[in-house]
């Protein structure tokens, strides 16, 4: 009886560490993409093997530098926040291959322009080795980026 115990116990404290590990690369992802500058550090959380899509813009790419520094935009010079934090993540929720996070964007200026703050959940699936190998974003884009996206996506289409 005792050694039944003793199983379930180490099993139990095995399967939390886990989970704790990944619930830690889940803040320490989300408190550097906060922050919007060291794109060499967000890229240490990927997989060779990776895939990215955007729902609310359809759009996908398998390279996570290309993510930051064009999607992102994070080498813009354009975007200004009001402080160094770029997102509030409302919640982070994880289990030993998958984090999400829930959260807000911070309002910003691009190019002197205002932009009100979103919704987001971002899911990040990671491999055996605790990289990230997906990673799916939904923002609650206002109804003008989504149509500009449209029309830009568009007229981007070769026929």
């Amino acid at each position: 009886m005792n050694r039944i115990l003793l199983i379930i116990t180490v099993l139990f404290i095995v399967s939390c560490s886990k989970e704790n590990k990944t619930q830690q690369i889940g803040e320490r992802f989300f408190e550097t993409y906060s922050k919007r500058k060291e794109v060499d550090k967000m890229l240490s959380f990927y997989a060779d093997q990776f895939k990215y899509e955007n729902v609310g813009f359809e759009s996908e790419t398998d390279d996570p530098k290309f993510l930051y520094e064009e999607f992102y935009g994070w080498n813009d010079t354009g975007f200004q926040y009001g402080s160094e934090a770029t997102i509030a993540v409302d919640e982070i929720l994880s289990n030993d291959s998958t984090i999400i996070a829930i959260g807000t964007t911070m309002p910003y200026a691009y190019n002197g322009k205002q932009v009100e703050g979103t919704r987001f959940v971002i899911c990040l699936e990671l491999d055996q080795n605790q990289k990230i190998k997906k990673q799916t974003d939904w923002f609650d884009y206002p109804m003008a980026e989504i149509l500009e996206a449209y029309y830009l996506k568009n007229s981007m289409k070769i026929e």
